[in-house]
């Protein structure tokens, strides 16, 4: 019984190590959407006062034009690196969840073959006993000893 307990300890302590991985991969993404967040935010205070600057007059959008396609270049830019960037961070995210499902998945199957295991040695004790205590109930009516009430 105490060997099941501790099996199951170990079980548990495993769980409950892989929870804390699993809690640091949820704070590192936590962490990567935060700073996305604020580049995003600063991407925005950038457009806006560009726009803002923009609007100061016809004559100087029209003096500026070239230097407005290349702000707005920099700006897909950006984007297009922001994107990436999510894109990855998302598929790492789905790479772990998909390893965490099997290494679940293998803990489930592990565990199942583990108390398989030690039911089946508890069933051969259980056995074994029973066995044991009918040898020496035929041993001591053999020898002419009664068995204790």
């Amino acid at each position: 019984m105490d060997e099941q307990v501790e099996l199951l300890r170990g079980i548990w302590d495993e769980m409950k190590a892989l929870n804390g991985r699993v809690s640091i991969t949820n704070d590192r993404l936590d962490d990567v959407r935060v700073e996305l967040k604020s580049e995003i935010g600063a991407l925005r205070v950038e457009t806006r006062d560009g726009l803002t600057e923009l609007r100061g007059g016809l004559t100087e959008l029209r003096g500026g034009l070239t230097e407005v396609r290349g702000t707005l270049v920099e700006l897909r830019d950006v984007v297009v690196e922001l994107r990436d960037r999510i894109d990855l961070v998302h598929s790492r995210s789905v790479e772990r969840d998909l390893r965490l499902g099997t290494a679940f998945a293998d803990l489930a199957l592990d565990v199942r073959d583990i108390k398989g295991v030690v039911h089946a040695w508890h069933d051969e004790q259980r056995l074994d006993k029973a066995e044991l205590e009918e040898r020496i109930e035929r041993l001591e009516r053999h020898v002419g000893l009664e068995p204790p009430p």
